[in-house]
């Protein structure tokens, strides 16, 4: 082979590992709060307030992952409101909901906008993996869109199930969507260089393969098995009941239950 094209793609290569490292030095903390600022840019606001989207409702994939619950009333702690897209026709349909979202500007946009159509909505604004509510008060939890996987590091996203598992009622379900895609395995020799980088910055030792930030706003961690995903909802104490992964291919759904 040329040592050009060897010199190109060993440079296309560095490129992508460089791109690789800020969910390495970043800890968790700070790719939550990463995220949080792209977030709170007023026109990604804008974009998740707008009436196109809100009067766009629920997704098919939701409305299927919806058709799981044996009712449709009761207590719903939507968590990652947004501008109100899926909180609104979830209290359409009889939910009392209240929407939870770390950006307050958002928390008053979904509100409004659920005045706007007819209806209300509870809010409070809180960081999800953090969540602080009562114990015992919800009858659903519903995890908006793929947020599951916007959450950095396993023992986190235990932690979080296990704050989601102690606010559902007994016989409570918890609905939510993942992102999925096939694991690209790494060198060893990168994923030492990554983890001696994580060490030596004092940053994310808890990364996974696959880690990333997505369009370079928002940390991701895409799951390739549904094993990797269901060990984290059952260590967080929930039943894992039923996995969808027949409408969307890459943002599935899964349901639990609390016994």
């Amino acid at each position: 082979m040329h040592f050009r094209i060897r010199f190109s793609k060993y440079l296309l290569a560095l490129g992508s590992f460089i791109q690789s490292l800020p969910v390495v030095i970043m800890k968790p903390d700070h790719l939550v709060e990463f995220s949080r600022q792209s977030y709170a840019k007023p026109n990604s606001i804008e974009s998740w307030s707008e009436d196109s989207l809100i009067e766009s409702g629920l997704a098919e994939d939701e409305l299927k992952l919806l058709s799981y619950l044996p009712e449709r009333k009761g207590d719903l702690l939507l968590l990652g409101v947004g501008g109100g897209r899926e909180a609104i026709p979830l209290a359409k349909m009889g939910f009392q909901v209240t929407g939870v979202d770390y950006i307050p500007t958002m928390v008053d946009r979904a509100k409004g906008n659920a005045i706007k159509h007819g209806t209300s909505i509870e809010g409070l604004v809180q960081e999800i993996s953090n969540l602080m509510v009562p114990e015992c008060s919800y009858d659903i939890v519903w995890l908006s869109r793929s947020m599951y996987s916007c959450v950095p590091t396993r023992a986190r996203r235990v932690q979080m199930v296990q704050r989601i598992f102690r606010s559902m009622k007994p016989g409570g379900y918890f609905l939510c969507q993942f992102h999925r895609e096939p694991l690209i395995q790494h060198s060893r020799k990168s994923k030492f260089l990554r983890q001696a980088i994580a060490v030596l910055t004092w940053g994310n030792t808890e990364y996974q393969e696959g880690d990333k930030l997505l369009f370079n706003k928002e940390f991701l961690h895409p799951f390739s098995l549904e094993q990797e995903i269901r060990s984290e909802l059952e260590d967080g104490g929930l039943s894992v009941l039923n996995f969808q992964i027949d409408v969307n291919p890459v943002r599935c759904g899964v349901i639990c239950r609390k016994d």
